[in-house]
C-alpha cells in the first residue's frame, strides 16, 4: 500500500458516502452506491448450471463475489447465499476497486487465503473498511466505550469487520482491551481483518 493512502482513504470514503446522502455515522448501502454508479449487480442464484450449484453455499464456498469487465464497464457477481453482512463487505471491496480505477482482468472475492495480494488488494481492503465504518464513526464509538458488537449492529457489518475498524480507530479508551480480546483471532488469521481474501487474476489464470 502506497504511503499516505490510508489518510486519503478517510476523506475519499466520506465523499463516497456523501454521494448517496450518508454521513460518517450511518450504515453504508453498497447496493444503492452501485446503482448510483451504474454498476449492475447479479446474484449467483439467478444463474444456471452446475457452477452455480457448486458455489451457491452460505459457508465453505470458494466464491463470495466477482468483479467482471463488461465492455467499458463492470458487473458485480455476488454469492447471495452468504450472510448479508459478508455480502456487503464483498460488495464494498469490489466497489473500491472500481472507485480506485484498479487495473484487472477478473477480480474474485474468495474466503480462502490463496490470493495474489499486492497493493491493489490492500488498498481496496482499506477503502472498503472506511466505506463500511469510517474512521470518524469508529473513533466516536471507541471513545464512548462501545463494544465491538454494538459497532457491528450500528453499521450492519460482521463482528470481524467491526473489531478490525474499532482497533484501528486511533481512540485510546478501551483500545488495549479490544486488541487483547481479539489477539487470538489476529494470530489465527494473520491480520485483524475479515476472514476473506480478494483474488485479482486475469481471465486465463486461476487460484
Amino acid at each position: 500500500m502506497r504511503r499516505g493512502f490510508k489518510t486519503e482513504a478517510k476523506s475519499l470514503a466520506l465523499e463516497l458516502r456523501a454521494e448517496i446522502g450518508l454521513d460518517a455515522h450511518a450504515p453504508f448501502d453498497p447496493y444503492t452506491f452501485a446503482s448510483e454508479y451504474g454498476i449492475p449487480v447479479v446474484q449467483l442464484s439467478d444463474l444456471d448450471g452446475g457452477a452455480r450449484d457448486h458455489f451457491l453455499r452460505a459457508d465453505g464456498s470458494a466464491l463470495s463475489g466477482a468483479l467482471i469487465p463488461n465492455g467499458s464497464g463492470v458487473v458485480i457477481l455476488e454469492n447471495d447465499a452468504q450472510p448479508l453482512t459478508r455480502r456487503r463487505t464483498t460488495m464494498c471491496h469490489e466497489l473500491a476497486h472500481v472507485v480506485l480505477e484498479h487495473k484487472f482482468g477478473v477480480s474474485l472475492s474468495d474466503e480462502r487465503k490463496c490470493g495474489l495480494g499486492g497493493d491493489q488488494e490492500a488498498e481496496a481492503d482499506w477503502l472498503s473498511g472506511e466505506m463500511l465504518i469510517p474512521n470518524d464513526g469508529a473513533f466516536r464509538l471507541a471513545r464512548a466505550n462501545a463494544t465491538d458488537e454494538e459497532a457491528a449492529d450500528a453499521y450492519d457489518v460482521s463482528l470481524a469487520v467491526a473489531r478490525w475498524r474499532m482497533n484501528h480507530s486511533g481512540a485510546p479508551n478501551g483500545a488495549f482491551l479490544r486488541e487483547s480480546s481479539t489477539l487470538h483471532n489476529c494470530a489465527a488469521n494473520g491480520a485483524c481483518c475479515p476472514a476473506r481474501t480478494i483474488v485479482s487474476i486475469t481471465s486465463s489464470v486461476g487460484c
